[in-house]
């Protein structure tokens, strides 16, 4: 009769397929954590450096921020443009700046005509209007200059202040929080599975 001795180390032990399997999770586990974490990292960065550039910078530089509703002041700044002023000495504006001021409720944004200086008010117009404003802008109502525009943007920053807005604010700000505490807890499950 032939020896039938059975080899046990050709067959794969019961142990040896869990642990790997073990281990392939794990692995998974740890590259999810990461990419959860790296994604809300880079979510909440962005409303960072995004709130940074529009609004504190331009503050911090003595800029006020304005939006364009109307194209009165189409083509150099499109209705949805942001216009970034500086605080000027009315008098010293000329012919052909851009100035920021009060008509009653409201903030227009017109180019200046005419400086009349010793009656302290601007005549302006609109670049799109074809007569100048109908009444001067007195210096008291002034603003300042028009340093800056940026097209666009104007549309973003209306739209966050109506309450869908922010809500999509809250919502994208919960979602990146979200993701970085799940990084986390999964980080912490796939430490605890491989000790």
């Amino acid at each position: 009769m032939a020896d039938q001795s059975l080899d046990i180390s050709s067959e794969p032990n019961a142990a040896d397929s869990f642990s790997e399997k073990v281990h392939r999770r794990v692995a998974r586990l740890r590259v999810l954590a990461r990419v959860c974490s790296v994604l809300g990292g880079c979510l909440l960065a962005g409303a960072l450096v995004a709130c940074l550039a529009v609004s504190v910078v331009p503050r911090v530089m003595g800029l006020q921020t304005y939006a364009i509703i109307s194209c009165s002041m189409e083509p150099a700044y499109p209705t949805g443009s942001v216009v970034y002023a500086a605080s000027v000495d009315p008098s010293s504006l000329a012919e052909g700046d851009v100035a920021a001021f009060w008509r009653g409720e409201d903030v227009i944004v017109h180019r200046v005509q005419e400086n009349h200086g010793d009656e302290g008010e601007l005549v302006t117009k609109g670049d799109a209007n074809a007569e100048n404003d109908v009444r001067p802008v007195p210096y008291a109502n002034v603003l300042g200059r028009v340093e800056l525009g940026v097209p666009v943007i104007g549309y973003v920053l209306m739209a966050l202040r109506s309450l869908p807005g922010m809500l999509a604010v809250g919502w994208y700000l919960l979602m990146a929080v979200a993701l970085c505490v799940a990084g986390s807890v999964l980080g912490n499950m796939a430490r605890r599975r491989e000790g």
